[in-house]
C-alpha cells in the first residue's frame, strides 16, 4: 500500500554541505574543509547504507528495479552475470514514455453501417470451431481428467524455483517422473488390472488412446463450460505443454495431443454430412426459444417445430440407421454401464471409420445449439449494457454534474483525463471489443490452444513480478485480436486511446492468461445487470423498501448514478501505478473494470446491491 511504503533514502546532491566559513577560507576550501566535506558525504553514505539495511525486500527491489530500467547496460549486464533472466523483461523508460503517449491517441474513421450484427449464420464456418457436446459416456473420463488434475501438483513442482534453477537433464528427470506418474494414476483409478500391467511394463504408448482421449475431453468440456475446471484446466495445458517438448515425446514415444473434436470433424464423415450445414431447416433445429413476449401456444408451437426439423436432418442426412442398445435396465444394460474403455462409445466411433448415425447427427445438431445458447449467456450483458449507454448518456451533452461520463486523472483513483464525450466513446468502444471478443471466443481458445501446445515457440519460466509464470510468445493470437480490434474500429467509426495487446509479456505471459481474462467478462458484467433489472422489483416489494430507493432519488436516478459511476471507474486506467500495466490500453481495459469490481462494497449503492442477491462477481463454479 502506498501509504506503508518506506520514504527513499534521499539523494546524494541533497547532503547537506558546510555553511561558509568552516575551513580555511571562505566557503570551506583548503585542506580542512575538504576533509570537513568529506567527513560529511561518508557519515552521508553511511546512512544511506543503513537505510537500505533496514528496508524490506519489497523496498529493495523496487529500487533495484528502478536502477536497472535507468540504465540498459547495468541492466544486461546483472542479467547476463546472476542469471536474472527476468530482467531482460522490465520494461524500459522509453518504453513506458512511449506506453504514456498512447493514452491519448485517437483515431477517426468512417463507420461502416454494413457491419452490424447480420442474422444469418454461417454454419459452415462455425462448424469448425464448435466442440461436440459429451456424450454420457465420454462424462465417465470427464470426471476421471477432472479428478486427476484436481489433486495433482505437477505445476507446484515443475514451476518452482528449484526447478527453474535445475540443470536440463536433472529437469528432464523431474518432468518425466511427473508425467508418468499422472498417466498411470489416470490408467490405474480406471482400470485397476490395466494400471497394475502399466505399471510392470512402463509402455505408456500401448495406451496411447486412451489418454489421448481422456485428455481430449477434459478440453472439450472446457471450452464449452469456461465456469468449470478453473484450476484443473490450467494444469493440465502446462503438462500437455511439457508433453509436446521433443525430449519427453521421444521417451514417451507418442504425443499426447489431439485435435479437440468438432461438428466439422464429425460431420466429414460423411460426404452428405457436410451438407446439413446449407440446410435451411438448421436454423430452426439450433434457435433458442424465449419465452418472453410470447403465449403458451406459441411457445408449444415453436418446441414441436424444432423437433420435426432436427428428426427430419438426422434422418435425411445420417449414413446408418440409428443404433440404439435396449437390454433390460432403462435404456442401457449393466454391461454398458460398467463397460471399460475398449467397449465405449467414443472408441467405437473412432473404429468406425465412416459411418455418421441419427445419434451423431443429433449431436452435432445440439452442440450447435449449445453454441447460440453459449453466445446469448456470454454477449447479452454486454448488449444490455451498451443499449443502457446509449438510452441513458448523451454522446455529447453531460447533462447534470452527479452523471456526467467525465474523469480527471487523481480524481477518485483515476489515471485518465477524458472528456464526457471522450469518454462515452471510450466506454462503448470497449465494451464492444468486448462483446466481439466473445462472439468469436471459440475460435480464439482453439488458437490459444494451438499457441501454448506451438513446439516452435516454447515458453520460458519467468519471474513476472507475480510468480513465476511461463511466458510463451502467441503468435495466432495476437494476429486474431488485431483483425478483431480492426473489425470494431471501423464498426464504432474510430478508436480513443491505446490499440496496444499485450500477449507474451509480463502483463499477459500466454495464451492462457489471455483467454482467462476475457472469460471473466460475463462473470462482472451479469451481476451488474441484473442488479440494475431488479432494482425495480425491490422497489416494489415494500413499502419500506419503496421509501429506501426513494432516498437515492428513486428507481430510474438510481440506475442511472449506478450506470455512470461504473461507465467512470471502471473505464478510468486504474489498477496499476503505471500505464504499461494499465490505462487505455486493450488489455488495461479489463484491468481497470476488475479494479471497479474489487472496490464495490465501498460505493454508497452497495447495500442495493445486496438486496437484489449479489454474492460477488466470481461465484464457485460458476454458481
Amino acid at each position: 500500500k502506498r501509504g506503508a511504503r518506506e520514504p527513499p533514502p534521499p539523494p546524494l546532491a541533497e547532503v547537506p554541505t558546510p555553511a561558509p566559513g568552516v575551513g580555511a577560507g571562505r566557503g570551506g576550501c583548503g585542506p580542512t574543509g575538504a576533509r570537513a566535506r568529506g567527513g560529511l558525504a561518508m557519515s552521508a553514505l553511511a546512512g544511506i547504507v543503513g537505510d537500505l539495511e533496514g528496508c524490506n525486500e519489497a523496498t529493495l527491489k523496487k529500487l533495484l528495479s528502478a536502477v536497472l530500467r535507468k540504465d540498459p547496460e547495468i541492466r544486461q549486464k546483472v542479467a547476463r552475470d546472476v542469471n536474472l533472466t527476468a530482467e531482460f523483461n522490465i520494461v524500459t523508460e522509453d518504453e513506458r514514455r512511449h506506453a504514456i503517449e498512447e493514452q491519448y491517441n485517437e483515431v477517426k474513421l468512417t463507420g461502416n453501417d454494413d457491419m452490424e450484427v447480420s442474422e444469418d449464420i454461417d454454419f459452415y464456418e462455425r462448424a469448425k470451431f464448435v466442440p461436440m457436446r459429451l456424450t454420457y459416456d465420454e462424462r465417465k473420463y470427464l470426471r476421471l481428467i477432472d479428478a486427476t488434475m484436481f489433486v495433482s501438483h505437477y505445476t507446484d513442482s515443475m514451476d518452482s524455483a528449484a526447478g527453474a534453477r535445475a540443470n536440463p537433464a536433472r529437469k528432464l528427470a523431474l518432468q518425466m517422473k511427473q508425467l508418468c506418474a499422472i498417466l498411470t494414476g489416470m490408467q490405474v483409478a480406471h482400470s485397476y488390472e490395466q494400471g497394475q500391467q502399466l505399471m510392470q511394463s512402463r509402455e505408456f504408448v500401448q495406451r496411447s488412446g486412451f489418454f489421448q482421449t481422456v485428455l481430449e475431453i477434459g478440453r472439450r468440456y472446457k471450452i464449452l463450460n469456461p465456469e468449470r475446471m478453473r484450476d484443473s484446466y490450467g494444469k493440465l495445458m502446462y503438462f500437455l505443454q511439457d508433453s509436446r517438448k521433443p525430449e519427453v515425446r521421444e521417451l514417451m514415444e507418442f504425443d499426447s495431443v489431439v485435435r479437440v473434436r468438432t461438428v466439422y470433424d464429425v460431420l466429414s464423415k460423411s460426404a452428405r454430412g457436410l451438407e446439413m450445414l446449407e440446410d435451411p431447416q438448421l436454423r430452426i433445429a439450433t434457435m433458442e426459444i424465449m419465452p418472453e413476449g410470447k403465449s403458451r401456444i406459441q411457445i408449444q408451437r415453436e418446441i414441436k417445430s424444432k423437433e420435426a426439423a432436427i428428426k427430419h436432418l438426422a434422418k435425411t442426412y445420417c449414413s446408418v440407421a440409428r443404433r440404439r442398445k435396449y437390454n433390460g435396465f432403462g435404456a442401457y444394460s449393466l454391461g454398458f454401464l460398467r463397460s471399460s474403455y475398449a467397449d465405449s462409445d467414443s472408441d467405437n466411433e473412432q473404429k468406425g471409420g465412416e459411418e455418421l448415425t441419427e445419434d451423431l447427427v443429433e449431436q452435432c445438431i445440439y452442440s450447435l445449439g449449445d453454441h447460440s445458447t453459449y453466445l446469448r449467456f456470454n454477449r447479452a450483458p454486454c448488449d444490455r449494457l451498451i443499449s443502457l449507454l446509449q438510452e441513458h448518456f448523451d454522446p455529447v451533452e453531460p447533462g447534470p454534474p452527479q452523471f456526467s461520463l467525465a474523469i480527471a486523472e487523481g480524481v477518485e483513483g483515476a489515471r485518465l483525463s477524458h472528456s464526457h464525450q471522450r469518454q462515452y466513446t471510450f466506454v462503448l468502444q470497449s465494451m464492444t471489443l468486448w462483446r466481439e471478443v466473445l462472439d468469436n471466443m471459440f475460435q480464439l481458445w482453439h488458437l490459444a490452444e494451438e499457441d501454448l501446445l506451438d513446439e516452435e515457440h516454447p515458453y520460458t519460466l519467468t519471474d513476472t513480478g507475480q510468480g513465476l509464470q511461463r511466458v510463451q510468445k502467441s503468435p495466432r493470437s495476437v494476429v486474431a485480436m488485431q483483425k478483431i480490434l480492426a473489425k470494431v474500429q471501423r464498426k464504432v467509426g474510430g478508436w480513443v486511446g491505446s490499440s496496444t495487446v499485450h500477449l507474451g509479456d509480463h502483463n499477459v505471459p500466454n495464451a492462457l492468461m489471455f483467454i482467462d481474462k476475457y472469460i471473466q467478462v460475463p462473470r462482472f458484467l451479469g451481476p451488474l445487470v441484473l442488479t440494475l433489472d431488479k432494482i425495480p422489483q425491490l422497489a416494489q416489494s415494500s413499502d419500506g423498501m419503496q421509501g429506501y430507493i426513494d432516498s437515492f432519488g428513486g428507481v430510474k436516478v438510481l440506475q442511472k448514478q449506478i450506470l455512470a459511476d461504473f461507465f467512470r471507474h471502471a473505464f478510468d486506467g486504474s489498477g496499476a501505478d503505471n500505464f504499461f500495466d494499465a490505462g487505455s490500453c486493450i488489455d488495461g481495459r479489463l484491468t481497470s473494470a476488475w479494479n471497479w469490481c474489487s472496490s464495490i462494497e465501498r460505493k454508497p449503492y452497495f447495500s442495493i446491491f445486496l438486496l437484489t442477491g449479489f454474492t460477488g462477481f466470481d461465484g464457485k463454479e460458476g454458481f
